[in-house]
């Protein structure tokens, strides 16, 4: 497994003489911001998070300390405690978004949904209406997915991702990046992604320029166990990736055919930039590309974001026990059920959580990719390939990438400066194309695919 997973794991960016990636330097923050990342932290927040018995988005909000509004209560609290830790003037601001839900099937009478938001905003103007998100649900279901009262810890499904969440704001929030990062708590996702579709009909409404969400949802137990490294699970982590994008215009998927870009997506290009900065960095859990929007018969936020146009990955581990996903807690025949704290392992949650982070500064501080990246077709000769230049006054060059066909992951890469147009001796029938953008600290943007065009 180890061996064919790292095939998917990690982008090659060698090649023949003169193809070699520019000589970048390599940002300190990355490393920095990922050492600060405290297993200790995640447990206490994953332990907190069970502790209010149920997280059902129906569950009462009677009881004193139990229930998703004690839980949302306290989330709000714990990502204001980031915000009280900035010195100075608080960038942070954390608020809720808070909406009426019509009736659907698993809320036949609507109601009330609430999402706790923690925004980051950018430092760089030119950067700053750039939009990364880090999301996660923190509601949770037993067995019977109406019951509203029955326990229902949710500790994989999805405490762990909620901590990673208020992690990496308690990390960032004092080191705000140059493009706004949004870190995203919904509700409702067990009922039908809700809070979710929402928040991001909400963004596409107001014009929100999202460029990435980073879907953290069964992030903690990788099943079997991460440090005794018992199986071929341990260490990795899957990141899930649509090709064709949802809902495409009739000219959207002739253009795809004709290109032959079914594995070109936004999406797509994320997950693969994921799997770039894994390499980059040396991170201890691996990222796994899986090339299929979600997997069988599930579906998680990220999807709601796809709906809209947005690239969306979602994260989850390799090896999943259903035993204890959506199951009462409960013991038969010496067999332990339910979604217990006790499953997770912190380790393998920092993991997953630095691999997100490092993944976040990455593209939050590099410029926005390339637009308008084009091969240009007008002549039956070698790649030229051109692009609009990127706004952002630290943006320094420019890489052209290219890929066999059948290969998952960009292969090649030649430094051609701080121009809009190359040439490079590579037939451009028997490769795909991309650019991506470099500043002056070393970080790259994620890869445009190139279209093709006549000039």
């Amino acid at each position: 497994m180890r061996a064919a997973a790292g095939v998917f794991c990690a982008a090659v960016l060698s090649g023949p003489a003169g193809a070699q990636p520019a000589a970048l330097p390599k940002p300190e923050l990355p490393a920095k911001v990922m050492a600060e990342i405290k297993a200790d932290v995640l447990r206490k927040h994953v332990d907190t998070l069970c502790g209010f018995g149920t997280r059902h988005t129906l569950s009462s909000d009677k009881v004193f300390g139990k229930g998703i509004a004690a839980a949302r209560d306290w989330l709000q609290r714990t990502f204001e405690d980031c915000q009280r830790s900035i010195p100075g003037q608080p960038l942070l601001n954390v608020y809720l978004d808070v909406f009426e839900q019509p009736p659907v099937e698993r809320m036949p009478n609507g109601g009330q949904i609430v999402n706790v938001v923690a925004v980051i905003p950018g430092t760089m103007p030119e950067a700053a209406e750039r939009r990364y998100y880090v999301a996660a649900h923190y509601d949770s279901i037993p067995t019977d997915k109406m019951d509203n009262t029955s326990d229902a810890p949710g500790a994989n499904d999805n405490a762990s991702g909620t901590a990673a969440l208020l992690e990496i704001c308690r990390v960032l929030a004092a080191r705000p990046l140059e493009s706004t990062v949004v870190l995203l708590a919904t509700a409702g996702e067990e009922q039908g992604l809700l809070g979710a579709r929402w928040h991001a009909a909400d963004a596409k409404e107001k014009g929100r320029d999202v460029r990435a969400v980073l879907n953290n949802d069964i992030v903690g137990d990788p099943s079997p166990a991460f440090n005794g490294e018992k199986g071929p699970h341990a260490g990795f982590v899957r990141v899930f990736s649509e090709g064709i994008p949802s809902n495409p215009r009739g000219l959207q998927l002739a253009e795809i055919r004709r290109l032959a870009s079914e594995s070109d997506s936004p999406s797509r290009q994320i997950a693969r930039y994921v799997a770039e900065v894994a390499a980059w960095e040396n991170t201890r859990v691996k990222p796994m590309m899986v090339f299929r929007p979600d997997r069988f018969l599930r579906g998680g936020d990220h999807l709601a974001f796809n709906d809209q146009g947005f690239a969306a990955v979602r994260f989850t581990a390799m090896g999943e026990d259903y035993t204890r996903q959506h199951q009462d807690v409960k013991e038969v025949d010496g067999v332990k059920y339910g979604d217990r704290a006790e499953y997770v392992d912190a380790e393998y949650l920092a993991g997953v959580t630095r691999l997100n982070a490092a993944t976040l500064v990455h593209l939050a501080n590099a410029p926005r990719e390339p637009a308008a990246v084009r091969i240009v077709t007008a002549k039956l000769e070698a790649g030229t390939i051109r692009w609009e230049k990127c706004p952002e006054p630290d943006t320094s060059g420019y890489e052209v990438v290219w890929r066999e066909t059948t290969s998952p992951v960009w292969q090649h890469s030649k430094d051609v400066g701080n121009v809009a147009e190359a040439r490079l001796e590579v037939s451009k029938d028997n490769v795909y194309f991309g650019v991506r953008a470099y500043d002056k600290d070393g970080y790259r943007s994620p890869v445009s695919f190139a279209g093709a065009a006549v000039e």
